[in-house]
């Protein structure tokens, strides 16, 4: 009996000794749009969208607040999401992004982004966040995928800025 309150006590202690840690995921996706396999008369006189994808790696070893936890994180809450895009002339519209986290699915759809109007906080289902938290809880690291379509050929950059607060043990 001592002995399964000894284990239960040091269970009890670590619990005990977390602290929350604050910071920011952040990530740039550089974006280039092509016109491969599609004749610029077609783009010109049509006026066709081209479609856009790059996906990219966000792990939580990139982060220098979060590095020296890795192995001692218990819990990872996402709190917001700013997307930033940026490298747009002013006759350049990204018609619509979306963004994807494999194995959660689509977080966000936005659509008519300019140079004027290239930084948003998207609208989120509930949830969402909280699946791609414990995605990042478990596998440390998330692959993001950037997808859509724009007004003709161009390159950009989608900036991602997560809030981000995670508790982790501060004994082993």
């Amino acid at each position: 009996m001592i002995i399964l309150f000894t284990i239960g006590g040091c269970s009890k202690i670590k619990d005990a000794t977390t602290i929350s840690l604050s910071t920011h995921l952040q990530t740039s996706i550089p974006v280039t749009v092509t016109a491969v396999g599609i004749k610029s008369y077609n783009i010109i006189a049509v006026g066709n969208a081209i479609t856009f994808t790059k996906s990219q790696d966000l792990t939580l070893a990139s982060n220098v607040d979060l590095a020296p936890y890795l192995e001692k994180i218990k819990a990872i809450n996402l709190n917001s999401l700013i997307v930033t895009i940026s490298g747009l002339a002013a006759n350049q519209t990204i018609n619509s992004v979306t963004l994807n986290v494999a194995g959660v699915g689509d977080i966000f759809t936005q659509t008519n982004i300019s140079s004027a109007s290239n930084s948003f906080t998207p609208t989120i289902a509930s949830g969402i966040l909280d699946q791609v938290a414990a995605k990042l809880t478990s596998d440390r690291k998330i692959t993001l995928t950037v997808s859509g379509n724009a007004s003709g050929i161009m390159s950009f950059t989608v900036g991602l800025n997560i809030d981000t607060s995670v508790v982790v043990y501060t004994i082993s």
